[in-house]
């Protein structure tokens, strides 16, 4: 059996590609970006083909079936890095703590601290297994996800934190900011 490892470097690398045009376009697609989801998907079924059919053709050789197998899982991860490192969109940060709202006070001092930072922040009351629990969901650009958590860790630690990935909103204060931000581009 002769592998001709210039070939076997070439299926690996072209399903490399193609998963992580693939993950990409999955995630605009989500995310409602539709021209950039198209283009992606142009690209990625044209990477498809081409793969498969190298593979197809040496399905006698395993050896890149195995390299297109290799290549498949390394483009997901390489599309969720590329993802993570864009952090295109936005996430709402949930957030569930105990009450601290100081009399006389309008806002909670964590969600006056969110604010101060710049974030729309919602707060709600709830009602926990222990008592009253105070609600505050914060819409935010996901590069800024991590610093919100940070926050609110530092503020208190055992805080529940839950992000949900939105695939619209209207109105409110993001709507403005938004707005705003394509303008000076």
């Amino acid at each position: 059996m002769h592998v001709n490892f210039s070939f076997l470097l070439f299926v690996f690398g072209i399903n490399v590609l193609y998963l992580t045009v693939n993950t990409m376009r999955l995630l605009l697609q989500n995310r409602g970006l539709l021209i950039p989801a198209s283009l992606f998907g142009m690209v990625e079924i044209t990477l498809y083909t081409l793969g498969l059919n190298y593979v197809l053709k040496n399905l006698n050789q395993p050896v890149y079936l195995l390299a297109y197998a290799i290549g498949f899982g390394i483009g997901i991860f390489t599309g969720m890095l590329i993802d993570r490192w864009l952090a295109i969109g936005y996430v709402i940060v949930q957030v569930i703590t105990a009450h601290t709202l100081e009399e006389g006070a309008k806002h909670s001092v964590l969600s006056q601290l969110l604010r101060d930072q710049g974030y729309g922040v919602t707060e709600m009351d709830g009602e926990g297994r222990d008592g009253t629990r105070e609600v505050l969901e914060v819409l935010v650009p996901r590069r800024d996800e991590k610093a919100v958590y940070r926050t609110v860790q530092a503020y208190n630690p055992n805080a529940f934190m839950i992000s949900i990935t939105p695939t619209g909103f209207n109105g409110g204060f993001w709507t403005k900011h938004a707005r705003g931000r394509k303008k000076k581009s």
